[in-house]
């Protein structure tokens, strides 16, 4: 296997087989792309197609060197080709740096022949690499800063001597791992390590960007934290166009609600057992078991229970057609055609999240099969056709039952959704939402306002609720629940009270204001001072391993909003197991209608 990646690799070199992919940087505060990183790959059906094989691939062969002067010359033929005066960010490893490997000869005919300008490139500098001379490395970097060169330091956090290149070259950008990136709301270490960075980047007048990201939750903390470049699959996958999506500057002001999920939605449900082949097993008995089972269309290479990548039918077929293809493959092992960057999702993770993996993927084509695996270990194949059909019965079903104002699921789903939490017997809690004295202000002011009201609090509810797992519903006109399995879920309803009182103000005059109330109708239709709306959250809080039904947390999510609107600070909550599990029946704590239409 390795003798195959090494002639693939030669012959990459030699022809110059190398591609250049463009990943947009953004600027939030411009809201306009700010430069591109240049990214290399081999051919789609080379088995050095993905950059970490390619590179890997190479390192193992004492040639990254040549690889790198490949990339570079392809990148700046590349970018000199789109004419726009944005930067680019190439990455060069520090070897490559050094002398006598480093030519600046060479480097500067290499603007002159694309038409590039020093100031136009941006040399990303990574320090997941060792340098065997740190000084004569800075050496070479003041020299291009000296010529009109920008200097990046790529990964930081990631590897080796980040913070002191940081502090003896002083950078014009550093990029922040992704490791540091990847679910940064729920991680408290994540945020204050970020923080520190943003300190000490702006005390030394550097420019941050922070990587990988890719989710709208990651996003808002980014951006909240004050950094100003990002880049990520959530702004644009790598192509070989220059272009970028900048629909989700927007998302903290037009945030989409999640829709509901269904407890067994796992990539599980769509787990067919194939019997697996080893790496050992050849060509011949691939094809003739491709051949006799005519609903596969994939095999997967497993030894041992790790799943190794797919062996799929059109390659065998194409391979085999070709003249005497089949008699020069047929007794070469599996391993030699097989896709080894073939998905691989754990039987647990929700579909939703393998779809989003399959689209994200960087390949020129979307899969049509991916490895589940239980435990680290192979559990059978799912395939993409069924996931994308399951996913749009369920979001078909789900505007079925969205509120029409806020397009958050309605009491259908929010009933099947609590049906599940109770069914885990894990622990959970249900917030129930009102807001106080609505109905006064919706007949001062007008339904319009009190439609955007209603549309402040879904906004509300879905920007600090952002737990996986968390489940935000409207049951209908001012009442909202939501469900969470996070030990944060009653500080995260406080945030919620607070941040409603504040920005609901904004609704109502200066004279209002400064009154405190507006006068109306009480329901006997006598003049009345209502005060300003509010919120009220009554909370059922539900133990683990506790028998309970939907039904029964229904009600007691009614008796504690009832509880909560009457208390001072209009917050209640209440512990299904100190009832015994008895539902409340009387008139005054009726069931809220979870499970109606």
């Amino acid at each position: 296997m390795q003798d195959c990646l090494s002639q693939e690799l030669n012959r990459l070199l030699l022809k110059e087989d190398i591609t250049t992919l463009l990943q947009p940087i953004v600027d939030i505060e411009k809201k306009s792309v700010f430069g591109f990183e240049a990214l290399s790959r081999g051919p789609s059906d080379s088995p050095l197609h993905t950059a970490p094989m390619l590179f890997e691939t190479a390192e193992r062969c004492g040639q990254t060197l040549e690889l790198e002067t490949l990339c570079l010359r392809t990148a700046a033929r590349h970018w000199s080709g789109h004419g726009t005066p944005l930067k680019l960010f190439v990455n060069i490893s520090p070897a490559k740096l050094m002398p006598p490997e480093f030519n600046p000869t060479q480097l500067q005919e290499l603007l002159l022949a694309n038409g590039l300008k020093a100031s136009d490139i941006v040399i990303e500098l990574s320090e997941r690499y060792p340098t065997a001379d740190p000084s004569e490395l800075l050496k070479t970097l003041v020299w291009l800063k000296a010529e009109g060169f920008l200097i990046a330091i790529d990964d930081l956090g990631s590897g080796y001597s980040g913070l002191k290149l940081w502090s003896e070259l002083k950078p014009d950008y550093v990029k922040i791992d992704r490791h540091f990136i990847r679910d940064i709301q729920d991680d408290l270490i994540k945020r204050e390590f970020l923080k520190s960075v943003v300190d000490l980047a702006d005390r030394l007048g550097c420019k941050l960007i922070a990587e990988g990201i890719e989710t709208e939750a990651e996003f808002r903390v980014v951006s909240d934290l004050g950094i100003a470049l990002v880049q990520g699959f959530l702004f644009g996958r790598p192509k070989a166009v220059a272009t970028a999506c900048l629909d989700s500057l927007n998302v903290q002001k037009a945030h989409t609600p999640r829709l509901p999920q269904k407890e067994k939605d796992t990539a599980g449900l769509l787990c067919r057992h194939i019997e697996p082949v080893t790496s050992e097993s050849t060509l011949q008995h691939a094809w003739e078991r491709l051949q006799s089972e005519p609903g596969v269309f994939a095999l997967p290479v497993v030894d041992n229970g790790r799943p190794l990548g797919l062996i799929h039918k059109w390659r065998v077929l194409e391979t085999f057609s070709t003249p005497y293809g089949r008699a020069l493959y047929e007794r070469l092992p599996v391993t030699q055609m097989h896709s080894a960057d073939a998905l691989v999702v754990d039987y647990e993770v929700p579909l939703n999240e393998v779809s989003e993996r399959l689209i994200n993927d960087d390949a020129h084509y979307l899969k049509q099969h991916f490895i589940i695996v239980r435990n680290g270990k192979y559990a059978g194949l799912g395939a993409t056709r069924s996931l994308l059909k399951h996913i749009t019965e369920r979001k078909i079903e789900n505007a079925r039952y969205s509120n029409p104002l806020t397009l958050l699921p309605g009491n259908v789903p929010i009933q099947q959704a609590l049906v599940a939490r109770t069914e885990e017997m894990r622990p959970f809690s249900l917030i129930y939402f009102d807001i106080n004295t609505f109905k006064p202000l919706n007949d001062v002011l007008g339904y319009r306002v009190g439609d955007q009201i209603i549309l402040l609090l879904s906004e509300l509810l879905t920007e600090v609720f952002l737990a996986d797992d968390d489940f935000v519903g409207h049951i209908g006109g001012d009442d909202f629940v939501v469900i969470s399995s996070s030990p944060s879920a009653n500080y995260n309803a406080g945030t919620v009270q607070a941040l409603f009182a504040e920005r609901s103000r904004r609704f109502y005059s200066d004279s209002v204001l400064k009154s405190g109330f507006i006068e109306s109708e009480d329901r006997n239709g006598q003049p009345c001072r209502f005060p300003l709306v509010s919120l009220a959250a009554g909370t059922v809080e539900v133990g683990p391993d506790e028998k309970v039904t939907a039904d029964q947390v229904s009600d007691l999510a009614s008796y504690a909003k009832k509880r909560a609107k009457a208390s001072p600070d209009f917050c209640f909550t209440d512990f299904s197991s100190s009832r015994s599990g008895k539902r409340l029946k009387t008139s005054q704590d009726a069931n809220p209608n979870f499970n109606t239409a």
